[in-house]
């Protein structure tokens, strides 16, 4: 096993795009249903497309967020290719947050099936509780 410190690695500032929030457990006085559990917090969508990679690894800052809190309770990040359609494309990727703060989120892209960079735009869908 290799470790982060021991492959070339890239990095890359991203703003994020499209950001959402949505206040769970809010009602706005209409008779409608809760986004979601009352007193959870708030939910942050968002994405950002990451350029090609000449490395196996990448440091993301992704900036422009607007967090409660310096450690949100739940970071789920999703890569996937950047256009929505089948490319054929094989390449597998692993994403672990390596820090959190209120303005922005750093993680570590990983290509998983090979020993490279990556020639295509990925896109890094976030899904965050605060």
């Amino acid at each position: 096993m290799t470790t982060a410190g021991s492959a070339a690695r890239g990095s890359t500032t991203v703003n994020a795009q499209n950001v959402r929030v949505l206040s769970l457990g809010q009602r706005t006085g209409e008779p409608e249903a809760l986004d979601a559990v009352p007193g959870l917090g708030n939910v942050t969508v968002t994405s950002v497309t990451l350029p090609p990679s000449a490395n196996q690894l990448m440091l993301v800052v992704v900036q422009g967020l607007n967090l409660t809190t310096n450690t949100p309770a739940v970071v789920l990040v999703q890569p996937r290719q950047s256009v929505n359609q089948n490319l054929d494309w094989s390449d597998e990727f692993a994403v672990q947050v390596i820090t959190t703060s209120t303005t922005e989120i750093q993680v570590l892209v990983r290509r998983l099936d090979m020993n490279s960079g990556w020639g295509q735009n990925l896109r890094l869908d976030f899904f965050i509780v605060d």
